[in-house]
Order: C-alpha cells, then sequence, then structure tokens
C-alpha cells in the first residue's frame, strides 16, 4: 500500500513530465483508434456496397446471327420493283418464361412492365381524334370470313402469315369486341417511360401502393365518368377470360400526345397503370413483357446466368445485355479501399512514432529521478518495489490516457468518417477499435515499466549516489 501511495504522490510531484507523457500517450492512442475505427468503417462499405450492388441485365435480339441464319427474301412486285423482306419470325420470351428465369442463384431480384387489354361491358375507349375522312379499323374480334375479305385472301395460313404467325391469328380470333383499353403493371415506376420523361404527370391523387390499386387518364376518366376512390370491374381480352378483377383509382393523370399519333390516340388515354403483380395475377389470356430487368449479384455471374436460362430454353437468337458492370464498382468501391490501405499505415506509423517518442520520455525521466531511487535503496527498499512504483505510475498515467483517448475518439469520429467515408455506413466506434486501444495502451505502459525497470536494475544505490555528488 505504501508503494502505491507514494506512486501516487509522485504523479503529482513530476507533473510536468508525467503530463507530457500523458498527452503524447492520449494523443497516439486517439490516432491509433480513429485510423483504425476509419479502417473498420471503410471495409464496412465496400462490404455494404457489395451487397447492394448488381447487374441489371436484360434480354436482347441477336440480329446479327438472326439475319446470317435467315436472308431476306426476294419479293418481286407487280409493277416489277424489288422489295427486301425479313425470312424470320422473333422467337417469344413469355411471363412464365421470365419468372422461371429469375429462379436462379445468380438473380438477386427482378424489374417487371408487363401489359394486358382488358374488357369491360361497362367502360369504353375515348374516341379516336381522326378526321371524317379518315377511318381506323381494328382486327380484334373479326371472324375468319372477316379476316377474308379484309386480307382478299382465301386460306387460314395465309391470314396467318399477314398477321405474323399462328398465335397472332388465334389471338385476333378469340379476343373480345368489348376490349376498353390496355392494363399497364409495373414493379418500378421508373420503367414508364412516359412517366419518366414527364409525357405523364399525376394530376390528382397518388400512385398504386398495393395490389388492385390503379390510376387512369383524364380524357379516360372524363369519357366514362370516373373519379378517384371509384371501382372498376375488368376481365381478360380472351373470350375464355370470364372471371373479373376489381381495381380501385387512387389517382388520374394527364397524358401529352403528339396529334400526329392520333390513328392511335384514343386507345393510349385508355392506358390504365396498376402494379405488376395485379397483372401478374389476374389471370388473364395475352399477358405480354414490355421490359424485363434481371438484378445479378455481379459481372462474375452474367455468363453462369446467361449458359442457365439457355439450358432452360431461351432461343439461341437471344443473349443476355448488360446495362452496368464491375467498372461501376469499381469506381465506387476503390476509394473506400485506398482510404482503408491508407489508414493502415497510418496506425502503423503512429504506433512506431508515439511508442518511440514515450519511451525516450520515459527514458529521460526516469534517468532525472535516479537519485530519489538510490535513497530510497540506501534506506532499504528493494528493487522490485521501485519497480513496481513506478510501473503503478505508468499503469495510471496510461490508463487516464486511453479513456480520455476513447473520448477524443468518439468525439472526432463522426466529422472525420463522414469527410473520408461519407455515410455509407452507420458511425461508430467498434470493439476491435477498442481493443486495439487497449492493446496499444498496454504496450506502451509495458514498454515504459520496462524502461523504468532497465535503469532500477543497472545501477547500485552508492554508485547513483556518488554520480550525484
Amino acid at each position: 500500500m505504501y508503494i502505491f501511495q507514494n506512486s501516487c504522490k509522485n504523479l503529482w510531484r513530476n507533473k510536468g513530465r508525467n503530463f507530457i507523457i500523458f498527452l503524447i500517450a492520449m494523443i497516439t492512442l486517439t490516432s491509433v483508434t480513429l485510423a483504425s475505427a476509419i479502417h473498420t468503417l471503410s471495409n464496412q462499405s465496400i462490404e455494404q456496397y457489395r451487397n447492394s450492388f448488381h447487374v441489371d441485365a436484360t434480354l436482347d435480339f441477336d440480329w446479327e446471327k438472326l439475319e446470317n441464319d435467315f436472308p431476306p427474301k426476294e419479293i418481286k412486285n407487280e409493277d416489277g420493283s424489288t422489295t427486301w423482306e425479313s425470312n424470320y419470325e422473333l422467337p417469344e420470351t413469355e411471363l412464365s418464361d421470365y419468372i422461371s428465369y429469375s429462379n436462379s442463384e445468380y438473380v438477386t431480384g427482378m424489374q417487371y412492365l408487363a401489359y394486358v387489354q382488358f374488357a369491360s361491358d361497362r367502360l369504353e375507349p375515348v374516341p379516336d381524334n381522326l378526321h371524317e375522312d379518315e377511318n381506323f379499323i381494328t382486327l380484334d374480334g373479326m371472324s375468319m370470313e372477316e379476316l377474308k375479305n379484309f386480307f382478299h385472301v382465301e386460306t387460314e395460313a395465309e391470314i396467318a402469315e399477314q398477321l405474323g404467325g399462328e398465335k397472332a391469328l388465334q389471338q385476333v380470333l378469340n379476343t373480345k369486341n368489348n376490349c376498353a383499353g390496355t392494363l399497364f403493371g409495373y414493379t418500378n415506376l421508373s420503367l414508364v417511360e412516359e412517366f419518366s420523361n414527364g409525357e405523364n404527370q399525376l394530376k390528382d391523387g397518388r400512385f398504386p401502393e398495393q395490389d388492385n390499386e390503379c390510376i387512369v387518364s383524364s380524357r379516360y376518366a372524363e369519357h366514362n365518368g370516373l373519379d378517384i376512390g371509384d371501382t372498376l370491374t375488368i376481365s381478360g381480352p380472351d373470350k375464355s377470360d370470364t372471371d373479373n378483377i376489381i381495381l380501385t383509382i387512387t389517382g388520374i393523370y394527364t397524358a401529352s400526345r403528339n396529334e400526329a399519333s392520333a390513328v392511335t390516340l384514343g386507345d393510349a388515354y385508355g392506358y390504365i397503370y396498376t402494379t405488376f403483380h395485379t397483372v401478374a395475377d389476374s389471370g388473364f389470356h395475352w399477358i405480354c413483357v414490355d421490359k424485363a430487368v434481371f438484378e445479378l449479384k455481379d459481372s462474375d455471374c452474367v455468363e453462369l446466368f446467361e449458359k442457365e436460362i439457355h439450358e432452360k430454353g431461351l432461343s439461341e437468337y437471344i443473349f443476355l445485355s448488360c446495362t452496368n458492370s464491375n467498372e461501376e464498382y469499381k469506381k465506387n468501391t476503390e476509394p473506400l479501399k485506398d482510404t482503408s490501405h491508407i489508414s493502415q499505415i497510418f496506425t502503423l506509423c503512429i504506433c512506431i512514432v508515439g511508442a518511440a517518442v514515450i519511451l525516450l520520455i520515459s527514458f529521460i525521466n526516469v534517468r532525472e529521478r535516479k537519485y530519489e531511487i538510490g535513497v530510497l535503496r540506501a534506506m532499504g527498499m528493494k528493487k522490485s518495489g521501485i519497480a513496481r512504483g513506478m510501473a503503478y505510475e505508468t499503469l495510471m498515467i496510461m490508463l487516464t490516457g486511453f479513456g480520455s483517448s476513447m473520448i477524443a475518439a468518439m468525439l472526432f469520429i463522426k466529422p472525420i468518417a463522414q469527410a473520408l467515408v461519407g455515410d455509407l455506413s452507420p458511425i461508430s466506434l467498434s470493439l476491435s477499435d477498442i481493443s486495439l486501444c487497449a492493446v496499444m495502451a498496454v504496450i506502451l505502459g509495458i514498454g515504459s515499466g520496462l524502461c523504468a525497470i532497465f535503469v532500477v536494475m543497472r545501477h547500485e544505490p552508492m554508485q547513483i549516489l556518488v554520480e550525484r555528488n
């Protein structure tokens, strides 16, 4: 107990030198803690960005391969002129195919924009803005005889060729006569180009937030006497679609159209927008996918995923087109990696410089107290007791420095981290940062203690007193 009490008094007796040691220790430990925290936060930010990063990929036609495998055919016209027509039928990818492809370990998410015509006994399409001498004819719902008369052909095969295939023919034959518009379903509003470029703007209400909510155009609402809060009962476009779904209007939007597109002007005003799952789960026939974006984990998955979807049946004339790659990932993570690397170097340099300065001051401090050591030794105090007393002093200085450095680090970590790393990760001191500071404090304390023990053990008391005289 006497040795500890004497150590406490010595701290005050040598307050000038001890304060310098404390100040350097605090600065060193604070710098080490902050550098370690920046390193930890940089790595956390990189990991967080890695987890959130994805490659957007879409399916696209390989036009070059199609033209090489199916060269255009030459058509001789009645007037003697020559035209060239494509000699291939584009492979189609159904919604069910996209859903099947998305069930992959390489896909982290999907974005869809799908559409389907709808029929209604109450709703009517907006009339086309055409001149009196113009006429717009829809083929939907025509019978086989009506189609033969329209195209002036004799066989079903010729009609199918005119329409683009047997599937298109069956769609025309089976379409209801009371189709009243087109239902669009999206997972993200940014996929709807008309809203992204400002052509369409929400006038009243809000966008759909839940399934079976929708927005309609102001012209369509005016023509059919609709308002926010009203419900729409609609069915699918195919004659076999007998089930209805009910949509609640949550908003009305305005659509700006060019009069040059007057032929389809009325139909365009009949676009109703809802959530993707409302369309996908409707059970309607003829659902088409306008846009489908695969969110892949990273660029390393692109080739693997493309191989997988071709094995699942994707046409060889369709390939995976990526809109971003590792270049974007590197662009965003390289500065963080540099910050992490610099913080490591800074931590090492601070540790070395701080330890060297503290050891030097401690050595000078003990040398100046050599006479005190000689007197204590001459009075009969053992070397171990003197060494233990100095160790107590060093321990108390380092404990005070450690506590002060923690307070300083917690005060400075947020502004420094925001300036270097940003707000990518929660800013706080981790257990590893505190542990490193504690380890550094122990190292500095042991180093200073060994310096004192070395001086104490090196000289005998009479030698010290003689040198003093």
